[in-house]
């Protein structure tokens, strides 16, 4: 990885020089900007500066109108200096967009009770799939989403580490899920960690434990193998820990307000940069993020994969883990990137629901020669139409819609009844497959009217 520009050193000539210019209309909306984005010098100094400035005169700028606003935490480098943050105008609307969206439940167009159940759980599960395959691709598991999630679906035993990351991701997301009323303790970010890396670690004793001090690691970048980061010595991890976790449990101070988005967001940095584990650190931070969320009140958390949006700028995210190490323990660029992340997955989250919303409907279009199949059923003959090689089972269909064998089984063989599936033999299971002509069948060409003879 490309070594960090040094920012340019703030002296006292330094602020002498820049200060007079602070008030300026030109300097104050080029502050706006670089703080909005919250710019580090490594792409700040490539924007012109104001007119007569150079683009350290507004570094120094920059950097003194983010100290006169930064908030401590108790979180601090090995030296003893504090971690801090603020926030700008910019993350306040990304916070008052959380809260609108994120702390509600989501709304479908749909009337009927069934319907209703039905899709949120399929949205619901889909959600946990994408979210379980995308953190473990952060961490260098190779699957495309396809083959992830049908191995989910079925409940297929992994083949190889890759995929068992992604079943250990999935299950551990589903694990947080019974722990939201619980406090973080050290027992449960243990459990957490011992669950992601199952059966995938090199020293499999390593799983659910503290990294011992002969166990010493360093954060290498995967593409030159050059060491990024060291984090703090494995014997201070006991102390180091216990703030961490006093931190998570500190019931709201109207006197120190801290928004569960951005506390979240800095217990997952602090997870990362305590690197407590041998392998696993990543994941765990995320699933921290993750179930401080949900145990914040904020269930739409329960749909939204994140770690989809770190996936799509990986650089971005652990650059912003550097610029906040380098920059005196500037908090902030992480939780800039963690917030527009999050602003991201609502959108994807949106157009995911408006997209099905619109396929639903247009299934119940299709679907008016078979009223009385229920939600369950639609959503399998739309996948079935959309995916015609893929083979359903009675445990893929459980799985999917986190319903009972037995209402699986019903619904299946129901539809074999009905013509629209095919049975097949898939080993020792019984498997189903989209009649050949179900297209016809669910839309029927109408009967071209005879002329009438005169």
């Amino acid at each position: 990885m490309r070594e960090l520009p040094q920012p340019p050193k703030l002296t006292p000539e330094a602020i002498a020089r820049a200060l007079p210019r602070m008030t300026k209309p030109e300097v104050q909306r080029y502050l706006a900007v670089a703080n909005g984005e919250y710019l580090h010098w490594e792409k700040l100094r490539y924007h012109p500066p104001p007119a007569g400035m150079t683009p350290e005169d507004v570094w120094h700028l920059v950097h003194l109108s983010r100290l006169s606003q930064r908030r401590p935490l108790p979180l601090s480098d090995l030296h003893g200096r504090a971690f801090t943050y603020w926030l700008s105008d910019s993350s306040l609307e990304t916070l008052h967009e959380v809260d609108r969206w994120g702390g509600g439940n989501i709304s479908f167009e749909e009337d009927a009770g069934d319907a209703l159940i039905s899709m949120r759980q399929r949205v619901l599960m889909n959600s946990l799939m994408e979210e379980a395959i995308a953190t473990s691709q952060i961490e260098g598991a190779v699957t495309t989403r396809k083959v992830a999630k049908e191995m989910l679906r079925t409940n297929r035993r992994p083949r190889d580490k890759s995929e068992q990351m992604i079943v250990n991701s999935y299950r551990t997301i589903q694990l947080l899920r019974e722990r939201l009323k619980e406090p973080l303790g050290l027992a449960l970010l243990l459990e957490i960690q011992e669950s992601m890396t199952r059966e995938t670690l090199d020293n499999p004793t390593a799983a659910g434990r503290l990294r011992l001090e002969s166990e010493e690691i360093t954060v290498v970048d995967s593409r030159d193998m050059e060491i990024v980061y060291v984090p703090p010595p494995a014997t201070l991890l006991p102390e180091r820990l216990d703030k961490l976790i006093a931190f998570a449990n500190a019931p709201r101070d109207p006197h120190d307000f801290i928004h569960p988005l951005v506390k979240a967001a800095i217990l997952h940095f602090w997870l990362a940069y305590e690197h407590p584990f041998v392998d696993g650190n990543g994941r765990t931070a995320r699933a921290l993020f993750y179930w401080f969320m949900l145990k914040s009140g904020y269930w739409l958390f329960e749909f939204l994969t994140i770690s989809r949006a770190i996936v799509a700028a990986p650089m971005q995210y652990y650059r912003s883990f550097l610029y906040s190490e380098q920059d005196e323990n500037d908090l902030t660029y992480s939780l800039v990137f963690q917030m527009r992340a999050t602003q991201r997955a609502l959108g994807q989250l949106r157009e995911y629901l408006d997209r099905k919303q619109r396929e639903q409907k247009e299934m119940a279009t299709a679907l008016r020669r078979f009223p009385d199949l229920n939600s369950r059923q639609r959503d399998l003959l739309d996948r079935a139409l959309k995916y015609p090689e893929q083979v359903h089972t009675f445990q893929s269909h459980r799985i999917s819609q986190g319903i009972s064998q037995l209402t699986a089984r019903a619904d299946l063989l129901d539809l074999v009844q009905r013509g629209l599936l095919t049975e097949i033999k898939q080993g020792r299971q019984r498997g189903f497959l989209p009649a050949a002509d179900l297209d016809r069948r669910l839309n029927p060409k109408p009967k071209k009217k005879r002329r009438s003879s005169d």
